[in-house]
């Protein structure tokens, strides 16, 4: 309880001058107000608050100052009837009482409520929404909700939700903090209880929480082996059986797998994990294979998987003519675990003899035909020829005549011949070309540069074709056959002869491609591979090299 406050009024006190003595017959009082004594009260419930001023017959208005918010304030009037407000916490409410006299005086005092909060506990409903029919059966999906759950109070919300299985086989829930959880029915031998405790907890703080349980019945099936989904692969493939997915009562279970049809041989028939390699076939087969699961009881289920297997795709790129394996530093079995998946095994080249039929010959997976100079065919043992077919591409490539004189005194195609760089293209000149000397490494009085050895070839309709060219980069790498490695030159010599000396360029055997070296400023340098190792280079335009024409066949004349 607080003291009433006083004011003191500012008047001049006169006295008499002289000697009767006379006073103030209408003294000023000093205004007061008291608001109460502080008061302790619950949320939403009614208090009263009285003011006491003096002198009478003044008026008073209280103010809130702070604290929860009332709508009715101000209020005019000593006595006032208040409904606390609802709060979500215990508060302090400062109430302040002005009061003013009939003769002008103001005066104030403020009043303490302690608003205690009142949280009513929230109320937890359990209910399951789905499957729409009952009983449930295996694999259904069974839904639990909680979100039926309310907080009494006015303004009141649940703001969180924590479900915990007390009872039955562990379940595996979406979440369980939602305010549903989902869940599989599980296969199981005997009807069985399972009991949950959902708690929850409002937006004050209270927490309160319920059991609930529900029966999931029996499943016709105890146990269910699940061979895996149907798989396609590709022959000479690895193919993974896996019966893992299988389900049983009891915690394990065994396998036992056997073929029902096809002809593969599975590395292992006792385990739920096992493989084996897919057999070779010219044709599209399907291969069966059954698995048995055996419970710890006993108890056995079947379920089938089909493997359909394919023929390798050979594609229209030949291989790299690799017949065998290595690690980093020599030969080892193709069978090795620790370099597995080698160009050996799972190239062209593997099947060359077991799945690729040649029009033509040539080594491993390589098919080339040999051509007169009318582009017809010759037979393979054929002596003279001028081009081949390269029958995986479809391009056919120039074959050098034979090497006859000394530079220049030679004939026009032969292998010794090399040339600048100098192409043109459909906007004229090609960035970085360079012009070569007449008559010092070809025999024409013109230019050794490329363009003028295309032109001189395609004016002879040579080998049926006016579209000879400079071969790409990926173009030129199909001729090379890196099983060679370690000989003279990476080309089948039966089919590509008349190959120049390999100490004729300083830099080796290297033969020109169509395509740029991107340097990022001149373009001065194009791509070259060296025949006698395989390997590539960007060479300047203005050195020489050697080159081999191709052209395409069927292409605009």
């Amino acid at each position: 309880m607080k003291s009433p406050l006083i004011v003191l009024p500012l008047l001049a006190v006169l006295t008499a001058c002289g000697g009767g003595g006379g006073g103030n017959d209408n003294p000023v009082v000093a205004a007061s107000v008291f608001a109460g004594d502080d008061q302790r009260i619950i949320e939403k419930s009614e208090f009263t608050i009285e003011a006491k001023g003096s002198p009478v017959d003044g008026t008073f208005t209280w103010q809130r100052v702070s604290g929860p918010i009332i709508d009715s304030f101000p209020l005019d009037g000593a006595l006032q009837t208040i409904t606390a407000p609802d709060i979500k916490a215990n508060s302090e409410l400062l109430l302040r009482v002005s009061y003013q006299t009939t003769d002008g005086q103001l005066v104030s005092d403020d009043l303490l409520i302690e608003i205690e909060s009142n949280n009513q506990l929230p109320q937890v409903i359990v209910t399951q929404t789905s499957p729409e029919t009952l009983p449930s059966d295996y694999k259904d999906t069974i839904t639990l909700s909680g979100a039926s759950s309310v907080d009494p109070d006015e303004n009141g919300q649940i703001n969180s939700y924590n479900w915990q299985q007390i009872a039955g086989p562990t379940l595996a829930v979406d979440s369980n903090s939602n305010a549903t959880i989902s869940f599989t029915h599980p296969l199981l031998d005997t009807n069985t209880q399972i009991t949950w405790l959902l708690t929850v907890v409002d937006d004050e703080g209270g927490e309160a929480s319920t059991q609930y349980s529900h029966t999931l019945n029996k499943t016709s099936d105890v146990i269910i082996a699940n061979a895996g989904i149907d798989q396609s692969a590709i022959e000479l493939e690895k193919v993974t059986l896996d019966a893992t997915g299988s389900e049983t009562v009891t915690d394990t279970f065994k396998c036992y797998w056997q073929q029902i049809s096809g002809n593969a041989i599975l590395d292992n028939q006792q385990q739920c994990i096992t493989s084996f390699t897919a057999p070779a076939t010219e044709a599209v087969n399907t291969h069966t294979f059954e698995v048995t699961v055996t419970d710890s009881k006993g108890r056995t289920d079947t379920d089938t998987v089909n493997i359909v297997v394919k023929s390798k795709p050979l594609g229209l790129l030949n291989d790299t003519g690799m017949d065998k394996c290595y690690n980093n530093t020599q030969e080892i079995a193709c069978t090795s675990p620790d370099f597995p998946r080698q160009d050996a095994v799972l190239g062209r080249d593997s099947v060359a003899t077991t799945h690729i039929e040649k029009v033509g010959k040539g080594e491993l997976a390589f098919d080339f035909t040999k051509l007169n100079e009318f582009a017809d065919e010759l037979s393979d043992s054929a002596s003279n020829f001028s081009c081949i077919r390269d029958n995986v591409t479809g391009l056919i490539w120039e074959v050098k005549s034979p090497n006859t004189g000394t530079l220049p005194n030679t004939a026009l195609r032969e292998g010794q011949n090399h040339y600048t760089w100098y192409l043109n293209s459909g906007d004229g000149v090609q960035t970085g070309s360079v012009q070569g000397t007449p008559n010092s490494t070809c025999p024409s009085s013109s230019n050794c540069n490329l363009q003028v050895y295309i032109n001189a070839v395609n004016t002879l309709d040579y080998c049926g074709g006016t579209n000879w060219r400079v071969p790409t980069y990926t173009e030129l790498l199909t001729l090379l056959n890196y099983g060679k490695h370690g000989q003279s030159i990476l080309l089948d010599e039966n089919y590509f002869p008349n190959t120049p000396n390999s100490n004729l360029l300083e830099d080796g055997l290297i033969y020109w491609t169509s395509q740029t070296s991107a340097d990022g400023t001149s373009l001065s340098q194009a791509y070259v591979f060296d025949m006698s190792n395989g390997n590539d280079l960007a060479y300047p335009k203005g050195n020489t090299a050697f080159v081999r024409l191709v052209r395409t066949a069927g292409a605009s004349q």
